[in-house]
This record gives structure tokens, sequence and C-alpha cells, in this order.
């Protein structure tokens, strides 16, 4: 039934429920699965007089925290008992990404947290997983 499973993992709780689960599908229905990760780094605001300065994220720090988050991953798959076929860390919008992966690796579902690090943009913009929700090509998954 699930043989190629998409996995959106954003560093938070309910995403690493979401990776606990997918572990599981994939194991019970002898799936792979496959990691997304696309890092948001929030800028700096530095106040300098009467103004402000927006610092960015460099490129460099933006790949290390993918870096880190997606290490997670990997080793919680394994401990689940599933190795990771796919670990990508990309740039992007997260709800495209995903998207993206599943359709690049043929998957029929995708699995996020219900919830993730967003902050008030998501509720101004829409969540990740509405968006994931209306544009994915398989069968969608969230775990609260």
């Amino acid at each position: 039934m699930f043989k190629n499973i998409t996995v959106a993992i954003d560093g938070s709780d309910h995403a690493w429920k979401a990776l606990s689960v997918a572990c599981d599908l994939a194991k019970h229905y002898d799936g792979q699965i496959h990691l997304i990760h696309t890092p948001e780094l929030r800028s700096t605001g530095i106040a300098v007089g009467s103004g402000a300065v927006e610092i960015p994220p460099t490129a460099a720090q933006i790949a290390k925290a993918g870096e880190v988050v997606m290490a997670e991953a990997a080793t919680i798959a394994r401990d689940a008992g599933v190795e990771p076929a796919n670990q990508f860390v990309r740039n992007g919008t997260p709800s495209a990404e995903a998207v993206r992966t599943a359709e690049e690796t043929g998957s029929d579902l995708i699995v996020t947290g219900r919830r993730g690090i967003g902050g008030i943009q998501s509720v101004l913009m829409g969540s990740t997983s509405q968006k994931i929700a209306h544009d994915a090509p398989c069968a969608f998954l969230t775990v609260k």
C-alpha cells in the first residue's frame, strides 16, 4: 500500500512524531522513507540609533541548520529500524519542496506533523500542512 513515503521534517515535536508514524508504516508495508527538510531561519534585528537593521542568516548558517535537523531525523529513523532511502535538505518553500520530493520519489504518501515551528506567518498565509494537503500528488497524513 505505502511503498514510498515522503516525510517532511522541520525539527518540531510534531515532526518527530510524524517520522515515528512514517517509520511504523514503512516497516508494516515493507516500504521506504524519503526525508525532506527545508531550513527556515529567522533574520536577526539590531537596533542602530533610531533605526533597525535586519541581518538575514547566511547560506552557511542555513546549510548547517539543515544538516543538524536531517542528521537527527536520520538517526531517529535508523533507531526505529528504517534506513532512509533519501535525505534532502533544500531551499525553498517547505510545502512546495515536500510535494516536489514526493513527485520525484514516486511517493504514495506524504507524512508531516500537524503543527510545526512556523509562527505568525503560518497564521496569516496558511500552514505548511494545509498547502501540502491541497497540492499533494498522493495521500497525505498529518500527525498530531
